[in-house]
C-alpha cells in the first residue's frame, strides 16, 4: 500500500464564470428514447455542499431541480478536484486520510500551488508587461482570492479570478480534495471613456456604461492594449479569426478585458523521503448559456481522438452516430440557419459575418447562399436530420457518410463541397467546419454496419 505516484482527477477540469455566491448544483443530460432530436433532459444529480467558512464538506445531496441564476448573478460552475494515488500494487485510489496516516503523514502535510493568468492581452500585442497571472500557494484549508497582477496595471490595481480552497477532510469525507471557483465573468477596461485617448493628455471622465470606475485596470500610459491595432495582414503570429476583441469604428482596441483564465494546480506530499507531486489544469470560460445542448465538436473529441487514434479499435456502434448526428441537430437548432445561409433577409443581403461572406471576402468567390435559400429554414433542417435518422436506424443511411466533409475539404469551395455537413459553420481555422476522423470514422461504421444488422438489435 505504499505511495509510488499522486495524480489530480479530473487531470482537466473547466468552470465557468459567474457572479452569484451560490455555485450551480451537478446535473446530467439524459436523452428521451422517445423522442432522440427533441431537448436533452436536465437532471439533477449528486452534488456536495461546502462550508466555505471551515472548508468541511458538509453533506452530499441531490437538489430537487437545478437553479442556474440567482436573479441577474448566474452561479458559477465551481469543480472539485481530488487526489488519487498509485500505491506499490499498482492500484490508483483515492487518497484518503486514512493512507495519510499509514505513512505517518497528515492532511497539512500536502502543499499546492495554483498558477493561473489572462494572457490574451499579451497575445496580441506581444508585449510581456502585458502577461495577467497569479500565483497563490496553500497550505490551509482557508478560502483563497486569485488576484492576478500585471506590470502594465494602474497602480495598486489587480484582476480577481477566483477563490481556491484546500478542502478539509472529515470523517463522513475523508477523500483529499480541492476547489477552483472562478470569477464573476465581468468587463474590465483601460479607459473611463470606453474610447481610446492620448495618454500624455488629461484622463477623460468616466462616461462607459459597461466599466465601472472600479473596474478600470489597465494604464494607457504603460502599455498599448488601449488604441491597440491590427496589422500585417496574413502574419502567422495573429489569431485566426483575426481582431476578436473590441474595437472602434476604425479598428482600434478600446481597452476592454475580462476575468476568465487558465492554468495549473499541482499538489506535493514528501513521502518516505521523497517529494511526490501532480498537477491538473484548470480554466474557466463563460456560462454555459444552453445547458440542454453538446456541440457537435468539442475539445472532448479532441482528446478522444488524441487518446485512442482516428479509428475506432472496435465496431462503432449506431448509438454513437446518432449522438454525432443529436449534437448536429442541437448546434443547428441554435442558430438563425437563414442568416447563416446567406439569405437576403428584408432586402438585406451580407448582414452578419458567415461563411458565405469568409469565402467571398477571402477568395474572391462569388457571394450567394450556401444552400438554397427556400429550404433553410430551421424547421426543415430538423426534419431533414430527422429524416437522416431515421434512415441510419432503418439500415438505409450509408449514403449518409458521402454527405460528411472531409478534413482534406475544409478548403473546396464548390457548390457541392460547401453543403456537406457540416454546413455554415465555421473552425478553429477559419474555413469550413469538419468532424474529427474518429467522429467520421464512428458514423461511417455505424452506417455502413446497419446495412448487415437487425436495425433492432442495432439500436439495443
Amino acid at each position: 500500500m505504499t505511495i509510488q505516484e499522486l495524480r489530480i482527477l479530473p487531470p482537466l477540469a473547466v468552470a465557468r464564470l459567474g457572479a452569484s455566491s451560490t455555485p450551480l448544483a451537478a446535473y446530467r443530460l439524459d436523452v428521451d428514447a422517445e423522442a432522440a432530436l427533441g431537448y436533452r433532459r436536465i437532471v439533477p444529480d449528486e452534488t456536495f455542499e461546502l462550508r466555505v467558512e471551515t472548508g468541511e464538506i458538509a453533506r452530499v445531496y441531490v437538489p430537487e431541480r437545478i437553479k442556474f441564476r440567482d436573479g441577474d448573478d448566474v452561479r458559477p460552475v465551481a469543480p472539485f478536484l481530488e487526489v488519487f494515488a498509485r500505491t506499490a500494487d499498482d492500484v490508483l485510489e483515492p487518497l484518503t486520510v486514512e493512507m495519510l496516516a499509514a505513512h505517518g503523514l497528515k492532511p497539512a502535510d500536502l502543499s499546492w500551488v495554483v498558477h493561473v493568468g489572462c494572457r490574451k492581452i499579451e497575445r496580441r500585442t506581444f508585449d510581456p508587461n502585458d502577461r495577467i497571472e497569479a500565483i497563490v500557494k496553500v497550505v490551509d484549508h482557508a478560502r483563497h482570492p486569485v488576484q492576478a497582477t500585471c506590470v502594465n496595471f494602474r497602480d495598486g490595481k489587480t484582476l480577481p479570478l477566483g477563490w481556491v480552497q484546500y478542502i478539509r477532510p472529515n470523517e463522513e469525507f475523508p477523500e483529499i480534495r480541492f476547489r477552483f471557483t472562478p470569477a464573476g465573468g465581468h468587463v474590465y477596461g483601460a479607459s473611463p471613456s470606453g474610447a481610446p485617448y492620448d495618454p500624455n493628455g488629461p484622463e477623460p471622465p468616466h462616461t462607459d456604461p459597461n466599466v465601472p470606475p472600479e473596474r478600470i485596470l489597465y494604464d494607457p500610459a504603460k502599455g498599448s492594449w488601449l488604441g491597440y491595432k491590427e496589422s500585417g495582414t496574413g502574419s502567422y503570429l495573429l489569431t485566426n479569426p483575426g481582431a476578436i476583441f473590441t474595437s472602434d469604428a476604425e479598428g482600434q482596441s478600446v481597452g476592454y478585458f475580462d476575468d476568465e483564465c487558465d492554468g495549473v494546480v499541482s499538489v506535493s506530499l514528501e513521502v518516505a523521503g521523497k517529494k511526490l507531486s501532480a498537477f491538473a489544469r484548470i480554466g474557466a470560460g463563460p456560462p454555459t448559456f444552453a445547458p440542454d445542448t453538446i456541440p457537435i465538436r468539442t475539445v472532448a473529441d479532441e482528446l478522444e481522438q488524441a487518446a485512442f487514434g482516428v479509428a475506432h479499435e472496435n465496431p462503432a456502434t449506431l448509438a454513437e452516430a446518432e449522438e454525432i448526428l443529436r449534437r448536429a441537430v442541437e448546434t443547428v437548432r441554435l442558430f438563425n440557419t437563414a442568416a447563416l445561409n446567406g439569405n437576403t433577409i428584408q432586402g438585406r443581403t451580407n448582414q452578419t459575418s458567415t461563411m458565405v461572406r469568409q469565402d467571398a471576402n477571402d477568395f474572391g468567390r462569388y457571394f450567394e447562399p450556401i444552400m438554397a435559400p427556400a429550404i433553410v429554414d430551421n424547421h426543415a433542417i430538423l426534419a431533414l436530420h430527422q429524416n437522416v435518422l431515421t434512415a441510419l436506424r432503418s439500415g438505409t443511411g450509408a449514403w449518409f457518410t458521402d454527405a460528411l466533409r472531409r478534413p482534406e475539404e475544409v478548403g473546396d469551395l464548390s457548390d457541392i463541397g460547401r453543403r456537406k455537413m457540416p454546413a455554415m459553420m465555421r473552425g478553429a481555422d477559419g474555413r469550413h467546419l469538419v468532424l474529427t476522423r474518429r467522429q467520421i470514422d464512428a458514423v461511417v461504421m455505424a452506417a455502413m454496419g446497419s446495412l448487415f444488422s437487425d436495425p433492432a438489435e442495432a439500436s439495443a
